[in-house]
């Protein structure tokens, strides 16, 4: 089973485990004390989210279509501290030459950052496939649903960046519906805006979803204010 496979199982364990809490609480007789301390309706939307974002991956990963029957070849790579790219050779409609096309993933979209034409390509392949078909990575709004509405969580998911030559582990989380980022070292956290992620994923790649747990820091790094937090 990959990571994303796995990922998406406990996504959905999840979810089951909400909905099975929130049928408990309907079944008890005293309604009000047996139904957990959140909104039963703010539950069931955050686990429709989450359902709509596995159900995603799982339709990019059986129903891509970066390979049409034109002759389209594409390599695709995550490079570190760096985010996803991908090289795109199209062939042009006389057939002799082609069109060499580098993107590079910016959390909403491919961006093309060069551009050509070629000649005498030629390419080579193992006979038996043996990597999967390219699929866009998970988008930052996709990434931000599955962290947020889950900070209440004993071990709540964070949005974890690599470290790179000038920054440190970098980790975000949701703390009721803000945006927190604190690199290992830092002495405070701060918010971020979902434009500003955007910017953290040029400079340090694409993040991993990890329990805050996996992580250096803890919930208490995340807790105190900003403005007094010199720890």
């Amino acid at each position: 089973m990959t990571e994303n496979q796995q990922r998406a199982l406990a996504t959905l364990r999840d979810i089951d485990a909400s909905f099975h809490r929130l049928l408990e609480g309907v079944a008890e007789d005293n309604a009000t004390t047996s139904l957990p301390a959140e909104d039963p309706i703010a539950t069931l939307r955050r686990a429709r989210s989450q359902i709509d974002a596995v159900l995603f991956a799982h339709q990019r990963r059986t129903d891509d279509t970066t390979l049409p029957a034109s002759g389209t070849c594409v390599l695709q790579w995550d490079p570190p501290q760096t985010p996803p790219r991908r090289l795109v050779l199209d062939p042009d409609s006389d057939g002799d030459s082609w069109t060499r096309r580098e993107l590079e993933w910016t959390g909403s979209g491919w961006r093309v950052c060069g551009r050509d034409h070629v000649d005498d390509v030629s390419i080579r392949a193992p006979a038996v496939p043996r990597y999967p078909n390219p699929v866009d990575p998970p988008t930052i709004d996709t990434l931000l649903g599955w962290i947020r509405g889950r900070w209440t969580h004993s071990d709540p998911p964070a949005l974890v960046f690599n470290a790179t030559s000038s920054t440190e582990q970098g980790v975000l989380v949701a703390v009721d519906d803000e945006l927190r980022y604190r690199e290992r070292d830092a002495h405070r956290w701060y918010t971020v805006t979902e434009d500003e992620l955007s910017h953290h994923l040029q400079q340090q790649g694409q993040p991993t979803i990890q329990s805050l747990s996996e992580t250096i820091l803890t919930r208490q790094h995340f807790m105190p204010s900003p403005l007094n937090n010199d720890d």
